[in-house]
């Protein structure tokens, strides 16, 4: 190891330093590289990601009926795959269809009946089919809702365990969304269920707890037939822990992204599993409703006060809820993936006597996976512990990195720093401010959503630019009392107590996705401190060799987080509405990744020799991509079977009716309603579908009816409703209209009026309640207790919806509204929607068939025939 003594006059830094400059130059040339290794370097990082995408692509060897003898306690990719090929074949399986109600319930019965008979004489399992109905409140944003249902089904298996007290729950969902064979969601994982039950009804020894394993019937209804079960069946009270199957996505790998709440021993037992895969970001993510979905997983958690996991399947989202979700689509390794984990899960958690312990460990876990290989997790407190240390010792080392250098804290040298801080966030700040700009002007221009169909985009108009524009600032530090080297090995340290500085400050904060900061900062600390060890910081080339091959691990960690964020995100913002920039949230995702996972090399841009060069090869990249995202190629749209990259449209020919106080007819039309789910919604369309010319402005109803008198059939569209599309039309053929009858209006007090009302029709009907100003609803027969008060045009409301799976049943409830003493006329303003959505119970008029066949074939339409009706009462 070269000592301080002998390089402290070769590479001096100190501030008083008396070698004159022109020595200096004449001595020690500047110690440079070509720009060309800068392009090297940036094609190098491409390559890494290229192999962390491959790592993430890859796939369990899926194993067939013909390997069973060899592994007989092994999961059976091939048989999972049988069973789902008939579920996709019976096509949509929508709640309340004869494929929902009958045909795929009847098909669960057959396949529980045929495991039951060749079960093992050690093995216990009994069936059970629940009919239900029920009502409750489901909060959420924008408005919350009150959900009710009737006459949906669930199957259900009860595997015996040597404990009968205790159950591990497993659930999955056979129904699906009216336009899709639901294949990935949830049709995959109905058919695991079924494999890991034939799998265990053959052991010789039962499970310590029971397991049972609930296909439930009605959760894209939404989330119906859970509730059922957990308040409602027999099973229900002795269910401790769930595993929760889902999907948004088709293939790939199943995700753990949630987890709790705040039971450390789920995480330990899923740590075991073969193929662990899971984030604590995407827990946080989706808690913090940034996702617009949610799953059965909640109404365990909220109504059976159940732990437990939630799991799902997020690659290629651009099938899910479309036709594209098809049988043919998933690989046999995602059977392989699914079946191996949660087989590994119930396994552990089966026999886990903590299962039953309501004194078990708790907290809020810290977890991640590395590269699919092991999982990580620890406790907050832990966390709390590992990053205070690794802050402090990223500090240490930046201590000992001036003294080899010379630098003492003296006003120079701190201005130094203070010039390498600012510039840095600057550049930061720059970066985001170019980029957002960027995003904002394409979507102005009309071309947004281009990387949507060809996410290698990002990388051409968002990543780049936060290089150019985010590194140049360090090229204006230049420093006459140090050398070149030291300048860029002091600027790499300062760079890294930023990021340290911002993961002991989100750690404080509470926030658990520290660890894509702890991973940098931590090997960024530990790489220096081997280069220092080994007292390489004085030759030039050797420590950043010897640091770029230690940062490959951290880099190759961040790329594989931001791919899995941003193979979600990006389908994502096809089904967020127009009324959001999606190039701005892509944008802003893309510079914080990037300043993330590449900041730590930023110090090589210093030791370029003709920057400018660099800079101008990245600039023409740029340029050349930014040229795509404004022809034809950049178009963001497909509807290639293999790849799809669909835009999504919601379209209801609708019949709408307007009642007045005295109940007459005060307004009837028809028209094409569009529910506009992407920003470029219905703008892609128009050159192909000439009937967006007769457009009709939406502004009066929105004033003046509730919910702009529109037929909604979710509560999250009330957020967009304003941003939707109305296209008059000739009336739609309607089987089964809505109605609304008032059985009775009784004055109970002087300020309370009380309201029986009968609601008949389809078997999906939604209504909307509101009371006029400054009266209120204070109670209903529907619901225990009324909760989150939502407002429409300053007046509260309240949305309902109404499922009916095997039968079909009107509605009838009470409301309780108050009003002031002497009070007359009417109390609220009342709207009734009933959505058809079954093909098969529904014809659609030759007007529509032709209006829908205008769209182009990558325009994955759902649609279906509605009818409202408005009152006043």
């Amino acid at each position: 190891m070269r000592s301080r003594k002998s390089v402290s006059r070769e590479d001096s830094s100190l501030p008083g330093d008396d070698f004159e400059i022109g020595e200096r130059k004449r001595k020690y040339p500047p110690q440079t590289i070509p720009y060309y290794y800068g392009i090297i370097f940036c094609f190098f990082l491409l390559l890494l990601l290229r192999f962390v995408v491959f790592l993430d692509q890859r796939l369990p060897t899926p194993l067939k009926k013909d390997d069973e003898s060899q592994y007989p306690e092994r999961f059976i990719a091939e048989r999972a795959q049988e069973d789902l090929k008939y579920l996709t074949d019976l096509g949509p399986r929508v709640v309340g269809s004869y494929e929902n109600e009958v045909l795929t319930v009847e098909f669960l019965k057959k396949q529980i009946l045929d495991i039951i008979h060749e079960a093992d004489k050690s093995q216990e399992i009994q069936l059970d089919v629940q009919v239900v109905s029920g009502s409750y409140f489901l909060g959420s944003k924008p408005t919350g809702k009150i959900n009710m249902y009737s006459n949906v089904q669930n199957v259900i298996a009860k595997l015996y365990g040597r404990d009968s007290n205790n159950s591990l729950l497993l659930n999955a969902h056979f129904d699906s969304v009216p336009t899709s064979p639901g294949g990935s969601d949830d049709g995959i994982n109905c058919a695991v269920m079924l494999e890991i039950l034939r799998k265990y009804s053959k052991r010789k020894i039962r499970p310590l707890h029971n397991v049972i394993f609930l296909f439930n019937g009605a959760e894209e209804s939404a989330l119906q037939a859970s509730h059922g079960f957990i308040t409602k069946h027999k099973w229900a009270k002795e269910s401790r822990v769930v595993i929760n199957l889902e999907a948004a996505g088709a293939g790939g790998k199943i995700v753990m992204f949630q987890t709790g709440p705040n039971k450390i021993w789920l995480n330990e037992d899923y740590g075991k599993v073969p193929h662990p895969r899971g984030q604590a970001a995407s827990e946080e993510l989706f808690q913090a409703n940034v996702i617009p979905s949610d799953t059965d997983f909640r109404i365990f958690r909220d109504f059976g006060n159940m732990v437990g996991i939630d799991m799902a399947f997020v690659k290629d989202g651009y099938r899910y809820h479309t036709k594209y979700d098809r049988f043919d689509n998933i690989p046999l390794g995602s059977y392989q993936h699914v079946g191996d984990n949660v087989m590994s899960l119930v396994e552990n958690m089966a026999n886990n006597p903590e299962l039953g312990d309501e004194n078990a460990k708790s907290g809020k876990v810290v977890f991640f996976d590395f590269f699919g290989g092991f999982f990580v997790s620890y406790s907050t407190t832990t966390a709390l512990f590992v990053n205070l240390s690794v802050f402090v010792l990223s500090l240490l080392t930046f201590f000992v990195s001036l003294g080899r250098f010379n630098l003492g804290i003296t006003v120079n040298t701190v201005f130094y720093f203070h010039q390498i801080l600012a510039v840095t966030l600057f550049g930061w700040l720059l970066s985001f401010l170019a980029v957002i700009f960027l995003a904002y002007l394409i979507d102005l221009l009309g071309y947004g959503m281009s990387w949507y169909g060809h996410p290698w985009l990002v990388l051409g108009i968002f990543v780049i630019p936060t290089i150019i524009t985010s590194t140049p600032m360090l090229l204006l530090i230049k420093p006459m009392h140090i050398s070149r080297n030291a300048n860029s090995f002091i600027q790499a340290q300062i760079i890294r107590l930023i990021w340290s500085s911002i993961m002991l400050i989100i750690t404080l904060l509470g926030i658990r996705t520290t660890y894509p900061f702890l991973m940098i900062v931590l090997f960024d600390t530990l790489a220096y401190a081997v280069i220092l060890l080994l007292g390489l910081e004085h030759s030039a080339s050797t420590w950043k060799i010897v640091y770029v091959i230690l940062s490959l691990i951290p880099t190759s960690f961040s790329m594989s987080i931001n791919i899995e964020l941003f193979d979600f995100f990006i389908p994502l913002t096809g089904r967020i509405g127009s009324n959001k920039i999606p190039d701005i949230i892509i944008g802003f995702g893309a510079v914080f990744s990037t300043l993330l996972t590449l900041t730590p090399y930023y110090f090589l841009v210093s030791t370029l020799d003709k920057p400018k060069n660099f800079y101008k090869i990245l600039g023409t990249i740029f340029a050349v991509c930014l040229v795509i995202v404004f022809t034809p190629l950049g178009f963001p749209y497909s509807g290639n079977y293999e790849s799809p990259t669909p835009q999504r449209f919601w379209i209801m020919h609708s019949q709408r009716t307007f009642h007045g106080e005295d109940g007459g007819i005060i307004k009837r039309d028809s028209g094409y309603f569009f529910l506009n789910m992407d920003r470029n919604s219905p703008r892609s369309v128009a050159r192909y579908v000439d009937d967006l010319k007769r457009t009709a402005d939406l502004e009066s109803d929105c004033n003046n009816f509730l919910l702009c008198g529109l037929p909604l059939a979710h509560p999250k569209m009330c957020e967009v409703v304003r941003y939707s599309t109305w296209i008059p039309s000739s009336s739609p053929i309607i089987p089964d209209p809505v109605n609304l009858k008032v059985n009775s209006k009784t004055q109970i007090s002087p300020t309370l009026f009380r309201y029986n009302l009968t609601i008949s029709g389809p078997d999906r009907i939604m209504f909307y309640l509101s009371p006029k100003k400054d009266l209120k609803m204070s109670k209903t027969s529907l619901l225990d207790k009324i909760d989150d008060e939502v407002f429409w045009n300053d007046r509260p409301y309240y949305f309902f919806v109404y499922t009916c799976g095997k039968e079909v049943t009107p509605i009838n409830a009470v409301f309780d509204i108050e009003v002031p003493i002497n009070h007359t006329g009417p109390t609220m303003d009342i709207a009734v929607a009933g959505n058809y959505v079954h093909p098969k119970k529904f014809r659609i008029t030759p007007d529509f068939s032709k209006f829908l066949a205008k769209f182009p074939d990558w325009a994955d339409l759902t649609a279906w025939v509605a009818n409202y009706h408005s009152y006043v009462i």
